[in-house]
């Protein structure tokens, strides 16, 4: 039963609609005791939306050629707001903000050094 003031997590139509958009991507992490740990930005284009692998970005600036799956929940996300910018000054198409319980991990691309 689905409550009709609840908005579902994914919209196929939205997602398709993000393929070859930006989105900054910003990220807050909080510790056992919920205080901020660390507060991460990405900025990258959407190059795949699937509801069973997520939301994929091919990040720009810093990262760049780096990519970063974000969880497969469209409602999470929204047009960015005029005069909006990433810390590097890119304009976003979307922005999307998430508080996550738990120590940040790197961009998928990286690999850890041993």
């Amino acid at each position: 039963m689905t409550d009709e003031h609840t908005a579902p997590h994914w919209d196929p139509a939205f997602a398709e609609t993000l393929i070859g958009k930006t989105l900054l991507m910003n990220l807050t992490f909080l510790d056992d005791d919920g205080e901020v740990a660390e507060r991460q930005q990405f900025f990258g284009v959407v190059i795949d939306a699937d509801e069973d692998e997520g939301i994929v970005l091919d990040l720009l600036g810093e990262h760049d050629g780096d990519t970063y799956t974000l969880p497969p929940q469209t409602s999470a996300i929204q047009a960015a707001e005029p005069g909006v910018t990433s810390l590097a000054g890119d304009k976003p198409d979307f922005i999307a903000s998430w508080i996550i319980h738990g120590a940040p991990e790197p961009a998928n691309d990286v690999e850890d050094e041993d």
